[in-house]
């Protein structure tokens, strides 16, 4: 049923939504921050590992996100005129300093996992261009992450319940932050209807006295004097 839903939902995002050039640039342009994000989260990852192996894979593996970075870069190039502006977005540690490693690596893994899965179905679902490719490429290091990331997972300490329990966890977790940005959506438009009905009743009974008030030719200034238009 849940995957009946995301195809649907694919479906509509690249015929509907993206029938507009311009949306579609700007998805592309949400895709590339969300990598470089990716990249700031595992350098951060990257400054409190000590074992060698350990961090030459994980710069590794930063390196490729850099790269899709720039893919999702270039490909915005050729579905927009205009000079691609970085999307950013607030960004601050995943979990307390003072938190097991492998608990941060965790929230990685979800994103690896759900980024792969979208880009796989956009791919399937989008014609041939400059994206279709571009993601045929990126799929195919996401991948080799989802499996890197669940052995440095278990290399860093977590065993394969624990690993379970945390991707449960950060799954519930990003489902609510998703439910709160999906409210505050909803809030936003409400409150834009409303301010918008408040301005169209002031302005019918305002508009009216403004028109006499134009049709008497005369304005009042503030030293209280009556003075003709003509």
């Amino acid at each position: 049923m849940l995957k009946s839903l995301e195809t649907l939902r694919i479906w509509f995002i690249v015929t509907v939504i993206w029938s507009s050039r311009r949306r579609m640039a700007e998805a592309i342009r949400g895709f590339q921050a969300t990598e470089a994000d990716g990249v700031w989260h595992l350098h951060r990852g990257l400054q409190r590992i000590t074992d060698p192996k350990q961090r030459a894979t994980v710069f590794t593996h930063s390196l490729e996100e850099e790269s899709h970075a720039e893919e999702f870069a270039r490909v915005y190039r050729v579905y927009s005129d205009r000079v691609m502006t970085p999307a950013t977005y607030e960004r601050e540690d995943l979990l307390d300093p003072t938190a097991p490693l492998w608990k941060t690596f965790a929230f990685v893994h979800v994103g690896e996992e759900d980024a792969t899965e979208r880009f796989r179905n956009l791919h399937r679902s989008l014609p041939e261009g400059a994206l279709r490719e571009a993601l045929g490429r990126i799929v195919a290091d996401e991948d080799t992450h989802v499996d890197l990331t669940h052995h440095m997972l278990l290399a860093m300490g977590a065993t394969e319940k624990e690993f379970r329990a945390e991707v449960l966890r950060v799954r519930l977790a990003r489902l609510w932050q998703t439910w709160l940005r999906s409210g505050k959506r909803v809030v936003d438009v409400v409150a834009s209807v409303a301010l918008s009905v408040a301005y169209l009743v002031l302005g019918l009974f305002l508009a009216e006295p403004a028109r006499q008030r134009l049709h008497s030719r005369v304005v009042e200034f503030d030293n209280n004097q009556l003075k003709s238009l003509g």
